[in-house]
Protein backbone atom coordinates (compact mmCIF):
# COMPACT_ATOMS: atom_id res chain seq x y z
CA UNK A 1 0.00 0.00 0.00
CA UNK A 2 1.22 3.51 -0.15
CA UNK A 3 1.55 5.80 3.01
CA UNK A 4 3.84 8.75 4.02
CA UNK A 5 6.74 7.72 6.36
CA UNK A 6 8.36 9.89 8.60
CA UNK A 7 11.71 8.33 8.17
CA UNK A 8 13.49 11.11 10.12
CA UNK A 9 12.45 15.01 11.21
CA UNK A 10 11.87 17.22 8.71
CA UNK A 11 11.71 13.81 6.03
CA UNK A 12 7.89 12.54 4.90
CA UNK A 13 8.17 10.09 2.16
CA UNK A 14 5.42 8.87 0.39
CA UNK A 15 6.09 5.21 -0.76
CA UNK A 16 5.24 1.55 -0.98
CA UNK A 17 4.96 -0.61 2.58
CA UNK A 18 3.42 -3.56 3.40
CA UNK A 19 -0.37 -3.62 4.41
CA UNK A 20 -1.30 -4.45 7.94
CA UNK A 21 -2.91 -7.56 8.82
CA UNK A 22 -5.57 -7.06 11.12
CA UNK A 23 -5.10 -9.27 14.01
CA UNK A 24 -9.09 -11.53 15.06
CA UNK A 25 -10.81 -8.40 16.79
CA UNK A 26 -9.76 -5.90 14.08
CA UNK A 27 -10.69 -4.66 10.88
CA UNK A 28 -8.97 -3.47 8.29
CA UNK A 29 -10.14 0.01 6.89
CA UNK A 30 -9.24 1.69 3.97
CA UNK A 31 -8.23 4.82 4.34
CA UNK A 32 -10.87 8.42 2.99
CA UNK A 33 -9.99 11.24 4.76
CA UNK A 34 -7.52 11.66 7.54
CA UNK A 35 -6.77 15.27 9.10
CA UNK A 36 -3.53 16.72 10.08
CA UNK A 37 -2.76 17.00 13.99
CA UNK A 38 -0.73 19.62 15.51
CA UNK A 39 0.74 16.70 17.07
CA UNK A 40 1.94 15.49 13.67
CA UNK A 41 3.51 18.59 12.77
CA UNK A 42 5.46 18.20 15.82
CA UNK A 43 6.05 14.64 14.94
CA UNK A 44 7.30 15.84 11.75
CA UNK A 45 9.79 18.56 12.88
CA UNK A 46 11.19 16.55 15.41
CA UNK A 47 9.75 18.66 18.46
CA UNK A 48 7.91 15.46 20.33
CA UNK A 49 9.18 12.46 21.30
CA UNK A 50 6.59 10.81 20.96
CA UNK A 51 6.88 9.75 17.25
CA UNK A 52 10.24 8.10 17.12
CA UNK A 53 10.96 7.40 12.89
CA UNK A 54 10.07 5.51 10.70
CA UNK A 55 6.17 5.66 11.45
CA UNK A 56 3.06 6.36 9.55
CA UNK A 57 1.36 9.21 11.79
CA UNK A 58 -1.99 10.23 11.76
CA UNK A 59 -4.77 9.60 13.87
CA UNK A 60 -8.01 11.80 12.60
CA UNK A 61 -9.60 9.69 10.29
CA UNK A 62 -12.40 7.80 8.56
CA UNK A 63 -12.72 5.21 6.05
CA UNK A 64 -14.87 2.03 4.69
CA UNK A 65 -13.70 -1.74 6.20
CA UNK A 66 -12.24 -3.13 3.64
CA UNK A 67 -11.41 -6.74 5.63
CA UNK A 68 -12.77 -7.97 9.22
CA UNK A 69 -11.10 -10.45 11.67
CA UNK A 70 -12.11 -13.81 12.32
CA UNK A 71 -13.37 -12.64 16.08
CA UNK A 72 -15.20 -9.59 14.40
CA UNK A 73 -19.18 -8.91 14.56
CA UNK A 74 -21.52 -6.48 13.64
CA UNK A 75 -19.52 -4.95 11.45
CA UNK A 76 -19.27 -5.49 7.70
CA UNK A 77 -16.86 -5.12 4.60
CA UNK A 78 -18.14 -2.08 3.02
CA UNK A 79 -19.53 -0.17 5.72
CA UNK A 80 -18.63 3.70 6.64
CA UNK A 81 -16.24 4.01 9.71
CA UNK A 82 -14.45 6.54 12.18
CA UNK A 83 -12.69 5.26 15.10
CA UNK A 84 -11.01 6.31 18.38
CA UNK A 85 -7.40 7.72 17.93
CA UNK A 86 -6.88 5.74 21.17
CA UNK A 87 -6.85 1.96 21.51
CA UNK A 88 -7.52 0.84 25.07
CA UNK A 89 -7.76 -2.68 26.77
CA UNK A 90 -11.45 -4.06 27.37
CA UNK A 91 -10.71 -5.82 30.61
CA UNK A 92 -9.22 -2.59 32.30
CA UNK A 93 -9.90 -0.89 35.75
CA UNK A 94 -10.09 2.39 33.81
CA UNK A 95 -11.94 1.11 31.01
CA UNK A 96 -14.46 -0.28 33.82
CA UNK A 97 -15.40 3.01 35.01
CA UNK A 98 -15.62 4.70 31.41
CA UNK A 99 -12.12 6.65 31.70
CA UNK A 100 -10.70 3.76 28.55
CA UNK A 101 -8.16 6.76 27.76
CA UNK A 102 -6.43 6.12 31.27
CA UNK A 103 -6.34 2.45 30.33
CA UNK A 104 -3.02 0.67 31.07
CA UNK A 105 -1.25 0.02 27.70
CA UNK A 106 -2.93 1.87 26.01
CA UNK A 107 -1.46 3.25 22.34
CA UNK A 108 -2.39 5.76 20.05
CA UNK A 109 -2.53 5.64 16.34
CA UNK A 110 -0.10 7.05 14.74
CA UNK A 111 2.38 7.17 18.21
CA UNK A 112 5.66 5.56 18.53
CA UNK A 113 7.27 6.82 21.94
CA UNK A 114 9.81 4.02 22.05
CA UNK A 115 7.85 1.44 24.62
CA UNK A 116 5.41 0.80 21.50
CA UNK A 117 5.04 1.98 18.05
CA UNK A 118 1.36 1.82 16.27
CA UNK A 119 1.64 3.43 12.84
CA UNK A 120 -1.24 5.34 12.08
CA UNK A 121 -3.86 6.27 9.13
CA UNK A 122 -1.18 8.45 6.76
CA UNK A 123 -1.68 5.60 4.76
CA UNK A 124 -4.00 3.58 2.50
CA UNK A 125 -5.20 1.47 5.29
CA UNK A 126 -5.08 1.03 9.22
CA UNK A 127 -6.32 -1.50 11.48
CA UNK A 128 -7.66 -0.46 14.65
CA UNK A 129 -9.90 -2.73 16.95
CA UNK A 130 -13.78 -3.02 16.50
CA UNK A 131 -14.29 -1.77 20.11
CA UNK A 132 -13.19 1.89 18.56
CA UNK A 133 -15.47 1.88 15.95
CA UNK A 134 -18.42 4.27 15.29
CA UNK A 135 -20.63 4.30 12.30
CA UNK A 136 -20.91 7.04 9.83
CA UNK A 137 -24.27 8.35 9.98
CA UNK A 138 -26.05 9.10 6.54
CA UNK A 139 -25.43 13.19 5.29
CA UNK A 140 -21.92 12.97 6.98
CA UNK A 141 -18.80 13.19 5.13
CA UNK A 142 -15.77 11.53 5.21
CA UNK A 143 -14.01 14.49 5.86
CA UNK A 144 -16.53 15.21 8.33
CA UNK A 145 -15.98 12.19 10.17
CA UNK A 146 -12.33 12.21 10.43
CA UNK A 147 -12.97 15.81 12.49
CA UNK A 148 -14.79 14.12 15.44
CA UNK A 149 -11.96 14.16 17.37
CA UNK A 150 -11.05 17.23 17.21
CA UNK A 151 -14.76 18.53 18.03
CA UNK A 152 -14.96 15.93 20.72
CA UNK A 153 -12.28 17.51 22.55
CA UNK A 154 -13.72 20.77 22.44
CA UNK A 155 -17.07 19.61 23.29
CA UNK A 156 -15.61 17.65 26.27
CA UNK A 157 -13.82 21.16 27.17
CA UNK A 158 -17.34 22.63 27.20
CA UNK A 159 -18.88 19.78 29.66
CA UNK A 160 -15.94 20.94 32.42
CA UNK A 161 -16.83 24.61 32.21
CA UNK A 162 -20.74 24.06 31.96
CA UNK A 163 -22.11 27.32 29.89
CA UNK A 164 -25.66 28.68 30.59
CA UNK A 165 -27.29 30.72 27.48
CA UNK A 166 -26.26 34.59 27.40
CA UNK A 167 -22.62 33.62 28.99
CA UNK A 168 -19.23 35.57 27.45
CA UNK A 169 -16.37 32.82 27.01
CA UNK A 170 -13.11 33.46 26.01
CA UNK A 171 -11.27 31.31 23.85
CA UNK A 172 -6.92 30.98 24.12
CA UNK A 173 -5.99 29.61 20.78
CA UNK A 174 -7.41 29.91 17.53
CA UNK A 175 -5.96 26.29 16.08
CA UNK A 176 -8.40 23.61 15.00
CA UNK A 177 -9.80 22.60 18.38
CA UNK A 178 -10.30 26.69 19.47
CA UNK A 179 -12.24 26.74 16.04
CA UNK A 180 -14.14 24.15 16.91
CA UNK A 181 -14.63 25.20 20.79
CA UNK A 182 -16.03 28.55 19.65
CA UNK A 183 -18.55 26.98 17.36
CA UNK A 184 -19.95 24.79 20.22
CA UNK A 185 -19.88 27.68 22.54
CA UNK A 186 -22.21 29.56 20.00
CA UNK A 187 -24.25 26.63 19.86
CA UNK A 188 -24.15 26.35 23.65
CA UNK A 189 -25.86 29.81 23.71
CA UNK A 190 -22.81 32.17 24.28
CA UNK A 191 -23.85 35.39 23.48
CA UNK A 192 -20.04 36.85 22.72
CA UNK A 193 -17.32 34.68 22.06
CA UNK A 194 -13.94 36.61 22.44
CA UNK A 195 -10.83 34.46 20.60
CA UNK A 196 -7.21 35.19 21.28
CA UNK A 197 -3.64 34.01 19.23
CA UNK A 198 -0.38 34.61 19.33
CA UNK A 199 -1.19 34.23 15.34
CA UNK A 200 -2.32 37.47 13.68
CA UNK A 201 -3.43 35.02 10.65
CA UNK A 202 -5.66 33.14 13.05
CA UNK A 203 -7.42 35.70 13.58
CA UNK A 204 -8.17 37.52 10.42
CA UNK A 205 -11.22 39.06 10.44
CA UNK A 206 -13.11 37.53 7.61
CA UNK A 207 -12.20 34.05 9.05
CA UNK A 208 -13.57 34.88 12.48
CA UNK A 209 -16.41 36.67 11.52
CA UNK A 210 -17.30 33.39 9.70
CA UNK A 211 -16.96 31.44 13.11
CA UNK A 212 -18.95 34.04 15.49
CA UNK A 213 -22.26 34.94 13.17
CA UNK A 214 -25.01 32.72 14.84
Amino acid sequence: MKALLLEAPGRLVYRDVPAPEPAPNEVLVAVRACGICGSDVHGLDGSTGRRIPPLIMGHEAAGVIAATGAEVIDWEIGERVTFDSTIYRLDDWFTHRGLPNLSDGRMVLGVAPGDYRRDGCFAEFVAVPQHILYAIPDGVSFEQAALVEPVAVALHALRLVPIESGDVALVMGAGMIGICLVQALRAAGCSCVVVADLDPARLEPGLLKVLLTP
